[in-house]
C-alpha cells in the first residue's frame, strides 16, 4: 500500500515531467481510440454487406464468349422456378421488365425527347415507338428494396393482389389526373404490333428516391416515377412481355444460406439444366462499388494506427530515458534501503498506470465525440477518390442503361458507435503504453546495484 501512496505522491513532486508524459500519452490515446472506433465501425459494415453480397448469386449470360442469338439457350420461368427450390438458397426472388407505351398518357420528362411520338424503322423494318414507361413485375412481397427502406410507400390504394392490377407513382398519377379505380392500357413499342394490355390501378406509392441522370439529356426511361408495377406471374403471361421470356430477359435473386455454397448452387443449378452459356458468381462488382470507400476509410485508419503507436512508443521511450537519468538518486535511495527490485519497479509502474488511466478516460470520452466527423471527413475523402478511378478506368465507354436507370451508389455515411469490443481494444492498448513509459526505469532497476546507482550520482 505505501508503494502505491509513494507513487501517486511522486506524480505531484514532478509535475512538469508527468505533464509531458501525460500529454503524449493522452494524444496516443485519443489518436488510437479514433483509429480502433471507426475501425471497428467499418469492420462490421464491411463484414455483413461481404456476407450478403457473398450470398447473393448472379446468373448472368457470359459476354466474352457470346453465341449468335437463335443458338442461345435461354433461361426460362420454369427454370429460374426450379432453381428456387433448392435446399441450399435462403430466399429468391424474380423480376421482369418490360418497355411500354402508356397509350393516351402522358409520361415524365416526355417533352424534351417526343415521348410516344418518336417513330423508327420502315423501309422493311419494324416500326416501333420509343417506349415512355416501364413496366416491372417483381415476385417480392414487399416489391423492392426502395418499399423495404420506406424509400416508396403506398399513400393510396392498396397493394396489387388480383391479376392485371398495378401500382403507379403520384407524380404520374397527378401528370395524368389518375386515380386508383382506373384502367389503363400499356402497348408494346411496335407499331404494327401493339399487344394493348388492359391494368386497373391498384394503389399509388410515394417517392422519395432520386434519379442521377447522366445522360446530356431527360428521358422518360431515366425517370422513376415513370415506372409501373405489378406481380411477376402477371406480367410473364402478357402478351407484351413474351418477347421478354422467351429471350431469358429476367431478372433473378437467389440468396444462399452460406456463401461457401456458391459451387454447391452451380452444380445444382446446371444439373437443372442451365447451360454453360450462362455464369454463376456472386455481385463482387456491386459490393465492390458500395464498399469500396469504407474499406478505404478502414485502411487509412489501420495504417494512422501503426504510424502513431510506432511513433508514440520510441517518444515514450525516450522520456522514459530521460526521466531515469534525473531518478536515479531516488531509485538507488530505495534500493539501499532494502526495497527489493519487484517492489521499485512496481512503484514506477503504477505511477505510469494512473497517468494512462486518467488519460484513457479523457481519450475515450473525446475519441468518441470527434471520430463521427473525422469518419464523414474520410469518407467523403474516399468517395470523390472512387469516383475519380471510376470515371479514369471507364474510359469514356457508355454505361449500361440499368446502371443508368438503378446506380449502384456507395455508402456515403456511416453511423460511428464505440462498443466494447473497441473499448477493450483501447484499454489494452493504453496498459502496453503504460508499460512501455516505465520500460527503461524498470530495466534501470534490474540491471545496477544500490552501490553502483549512488556512485553514478554526479
Amino acid at each position: 500500500m505505501y508503494i502505491i501512496r509513494n507513487a501517486i505522491k511522486n506524480l505531484g513532486r514532478n509535475k512538469g515531467r508527468n505533464i509531458l508524459t501525460a500529454t503524449i500519452i493522452f494524444a496516443i490515446i485519443l489518436a488510437t481510440a479514433v483509429s480502433i472506433i471507426i475501425n471497428t465501425t467499418t469492420s462490421t459494415i464491411i463484414e455483413d454487406y461481404k456476407s450478403r453480397f457473398g450470398s447473393k448469386v448472379n446468373i448472368e449470360f457470359d459476354v466474352l464468349h457470346p453465341v449468335p442469338t437463335d443458338e442461345l439457350d435461354a433461361v426460362t420461368v420454369e427454370q429460374h422456378r426450379e432453381f428456387a427450390k433448392s435446399e441450399l438458397l435462403k430466399s429468391s426472388s424474380f423480376r421482369l421488365r418490360v418497355y411500354v407505351i402508356p397509350k393516351d398518357l402522358h409520361s415524365l420528362d416526355e417533352t424534351e425527347t417526343g415521348g410516344n411520338s418518336t417513330v423508327v424503322g420502315g423501309q422493311g423494318q419494324p416500326k416501333f415507338r420509343e417506349p415512355a414507361a416501364l413496366l416491372i413485375g417483381s415476385s417480392r412481397k414487399d416489391i423492392s428494396d426502395d418499399f423495404a427502406e420506406g424509400k416508396r410507400k403506398i399513400i393510396q390504394g392498396k397493394m396489387y393482389e388480383n391479376k392485371n392490377e398495378c401500382l403507379i407513382s403520384e407524380q404520374y398519377a397527378k401528370l395524368n389526373n389518375l386515380s386508383v379505380g382506373d384502367v389503363i392500357t400499356l402497348e408494346s413499342e411496335y407499331v404494327d404490333d401493339p399487344r394493348p394490355e388492359e391494368l386497373v390501378i391498384a394503389g399509388i406509392y410515394g417517392d422519395k428516391t432520386t434519379t442521377e441522370n447522366q445522360m446530356p439529356y431527360k428521358s422518360p426511361l431515366f425517370n422513376r416515377g415513370n415506372e409501373i408495377l405489378a406481380g411477376f406471374d402477371d406480367v410473364c403471361t402478357m402478351d407484351l412481355s413474351e418477347t421478354m421470356v422467351k429471350m431469358g430477359f429476367i431478372d433473378s435473386e437467389y440468396i444462399l444460406k452460406e456463401p461457401s455454397m456458391i459451387k454447391a448452387f452451380e452444380k445444382e443449378v446446371r444439373g437443372k439444366g442451365l447451360s454453360k452459356q450462362y455464369l454463376v458468381s456472386t455481385d463482387e462488382s456491386s459490393y465492390n462499388k458500395i464498399v469500396g470507400p469504407v474499406i478505404g476509410l478502414s485502411k487509412i485508419t489501420n495504417t494512422f494506427l501503426f504510424v502513431v503507436l510506432a511513433l508514440g512508443s520510441m517518444i515514450l521511450i525516450l522520456l522514459s530515458v530521460l526521466s531515469i537519468r534525473e531518478r536515479k538518486y531516488e531509485i538507488g535511495v530505495l534500493r539501499a534501503m532494502g526495497m527489493k527490485k519487484l517492489k521499485v519497479a512496481f512503484g514506477l509502474l503504477t505511477e505510469s498506470i494512473v497517468i494512462t488511466t486518467l488519460c484513457l478516460v479523457l481519450g475515450l470520452g473525446i475519441g468518441s465525440a470527434v471520430s463521427q466527423p473525422m469518419a464523414d471527413s474520410m469518407l467523403q475523402n474516399q468517395i470523390e477518390i472512387a469516383a475519380q478511378n471510376e470515371n479514369t478506368n471507364a474510359n469514356g465507354g457508355a454505361s449500361t442503361l440499368d446502371d443508368i436507370i438503378n446506380p449502384v451508389k456507395p455508402l456515403s455515411e456511416v453511423s460511428i458507435q464505440i462498443d466494447s469490443t473497441a473499448v477493450l481494444k483501447i484499454s489494452v492498448i493504453a496498459l502496453v503504453l503504460a508499460g512501455v513509459s516505465s520500460l527503461v526505469g524498470i530495466l534501470y532497476i534490474t540491471k545496477y546495484e544500490p552501490i553502483k546507482i549512488l556512485s553514478e550520482r554526479n
